[in-house]
């Protein structure tokens, strides 16, 4: 496999017309990679990585062979730019947005029929919007400072096949979650990091396969829905950086399955274990 990793010169990039990898960067952070519109015709490419910001460009002809592609950066309100047809095979996407787009934006996507991991992350944007339909293949999904209202969590808990799903830098927000029945019926893996998060109104029923629940800086939220007692696949709930009242309830839910036979629930306090760390390095100095 042809493999490439350098800053490239523009003039150059087009000889590589055997290229299958190619990730480009910029030296520094204050620095915005320009590249050319044409930069993934180069017709063997199947994993493409760039920095977040850097194309808004597809590719003028069908891709099939592009499998993997980040960061692409949606801006403008030109619903062309997000004609996700020419790379129909996608099994990879992270998504950059930027600036005022179309409220379908990302409509497109649902025509991704291969794809089982998705990113989205927001800069500068007044308001992002939550498509209607997602690819139905689609397993894991990152949502990063888009700000959405926890209402549109229906959308994503109609996911056929959703195992795993992250919410970042207040991916959601509001003081209310009240999942809908019958949704994320394969949701194994829930992270939910830096949210305003008050009250989560969950039972068993609502996440039926849930193993791994990670709670990072969620300063709002007191206590775990009491009936995550009941959800027996429990396997991992892992706390960093949240209010004592938190791992409070989380540790009364695992003593309740402990009680009814189910031993394989672990606790995991991080911020609890980082402190103990830095207080014996201390001692030892």
């Amino acid at each position: 496999m042809a493999c490439l990793v350098l800053f490239v010169i523009k003039s150059q990039l087009f000889k590589l017309q055997s290229l299958q990898t190619l990730i480009l960067s910029a030296w520094t952070k204050e620095y915005q990679l320009q590249l050319p519109c044409n930069v993934l015709d180069l017709p063997w490419l199947r994993h493409v990585h760039f920095d977040k910001g850097s194309s808004s460009y597809l590719p003028n002809l069908v891709q099939e062979n592009l499998q993997s592609l980040s960061w692409f950066k949606v801006t403008g309100r030109d619903s062309r730019t997000t004609n996700f047809t020419k790379v129909s095979n996608l099994k990879e996407l992270g998504i950059y947005i930027e600036g005022e787009v179309l409220p379908n934006a990302l409509d497109n996507l649902a025509q991704l029929h291969q794809l089982e991991k998705l990113k989205v992350k927001t800069g500068r944007v007044e308001r992002f919007n939550l498509q209607k339909s997602f690819p139905s293949n689609l397993k894991q999904l990152s949502l990063s400072n888009t700000y959405l209202s926890w209402e549109d969590m229906d959308i994503i808990g109609n996911l056929p096949s959703l195992d795993l799903l992250k919410l970042k830098d207040f991916a959601f927000c509001g003081p209310e979650w009240t999942p809908r029945d019958e949704g994320f019926l394969q949701l194994r893996f829930l992270l939910i990091e830096r949210s305003d998060l008050e009250h989560w109104n969950a039972n068993a029923n609502h996440f039926p396969a849930l193993e791994h629940l990670i709670l990072k800086y969620c300063w709002d939220l007191e206590e775990l829905p009491n009936d995550f007692e009941e959800v027996c696949t429990l396997r991992l709930i892992e706390l960093d950086n949240c209010c004592s009242s938190l791992v409070t309830s989380t540790v009364e839910i695992q003593k309740w399955q402990r009680e009814s036979g189910n031993e394989a629930l672990v606790v995991r306090d991080v911020t609890k274990i980082e402190l103990l760390t830095n207080e014996s390095l201390g001692k030892k100095v």
